[in-house]
């Protein structure tokens, strides 16, 4: 009951934000940008979303090698694109994520472990978001945006990089015994999250996975500022790096469907800044999940071709 409860929420937050905007909207305009898009723009938005899986499904393939379980580049990335069908289908990103999980936890045979790995990659992820968002702001790419809002971004960068440098510490291993005066079980699961994040310290490669979670988050600031590029918005590329990892930030609270609502009055607020038509900016929302959308199909495409094949691993913690 909650389940539906909370999804009807946010619903009805999508449903609401989205409607105000296009009531406010010039339908037939924003129909005609979205029709000027060429396809080699489309063509190459794809391939940086590509790109961009790539990336992020070999450092989680790094991130599970490091703890003993190995798979394939090839699998990885067919697991990455089946949780990116799920993350758009299914009503949470969360979803996608635990499609993801349990995808290679049957071929590995260690349920704990790989959750870890898929937690520790939104983590990494979400430290480069950090870390891109406050290069920018000291660079002076966010110059267009108030102080205040300034100031508040920049606290939020920081308190994501904070966290996610919590989450790499010994803290599950510290509470374990906490947990084991409660409840067995928890604590059994808690040590083996806290030996995942120690082969993930140990393994020496936290640094490299932080920058190709860099890599790929520019990229993701690259499609926006191509889909930008291609409805004749004359805004510089160093704002959409001030800009897009905050949306992403926005997008990323589960208040909404997929960002929906969400992301469309932040671009439509930050964009206007440098002045941009509401119609422009909301037209970059609306194509960028378009091409996700469709992006995310071919997830769909791998998840449907793909067999069962149980993958052997030397460690079965």
């Amino acid at each position: 009951m909650r389940r539906l409860a909370s999804l009807a929420l946010r619903l009805a937050v999508s449903g609401a934000l989205i409607g105000w905007l296009l009531s406010r909207a010039d339908l037939a305009a924003i129909g005609l940008e979205l029709s000027a898009v060429g396809s080699a723009n489309v063509a190459l938005i794809l391939g940086l979303q590509l790109v961009n899986t790539a990336l992020k499904s070999y450092k989680w393939q790094q991130l599970l090698a490091a703890d003993g379980i190995h798979l394939s580049h090839g699998t990885a990335f067919a697991s990455y694109m089946v949780s990116t069908f799920f993350s758009v289908f299914l009503p949470t990103a969360i979803g996608g994520d635990a499609v993801r999980a349990v995808d290679t936890a049957r071929r590995s045979g260690r349920g704990v472990a790989t959750a870890t790995s898929v937690v520790a990659d939104r983590v990494l992820g979400f430290a480069a978001i950090g870390l891109v968002g406050l290069v920018s702001i000291a660079a002076g790419a966010a110059a267009a945006i108030d102080p205040h809002l300034r100031a508040v971004g920049a606290m939020l960068y920081l308190f994501v990089l904070a966290t996610a440098t919590l989450a790499f510490a010994d803290v599950f291993g510290r509470a374990a015994p906490w947990f084991g005066r409660r409840l067995s079980r928890a604590q059994g699961a808690m040590r083996m999250i806290s030996a995942s994040i120690a082969a993930y310290r140990d393994s020496g490669g936290l640094w490299r996975w932080v920058l190709v979670s860099v890599a790929a988050q520019v990229i993701v600031v690259l499609a926006v500022w191509v889909i930008a590029r291609a409805l004749a918005i004359a805004a510089p590329l160093p704002y959409f790096f001030a800009i897009v990892p905050l949306v992403s930030l926005v997008e990323s609270v589960p208040v909404s469907i997929f960002g929906i609502g969400t992301r469309d009055v932040s671009y439509v607020y930050l964009l206007g800044l440098v002045g941009v038509s509401q119609d422009k900016a909301l037209s970059v929302s609306l194509l960028y999940v378009l091409l996700t959308l469709l992006y995310a199909l071919l997830g769909g495409v791998v998840f449907a071709m793909r067999g069962s094949v149980r993958v052997p691993t030397q460690d079965t913690r």
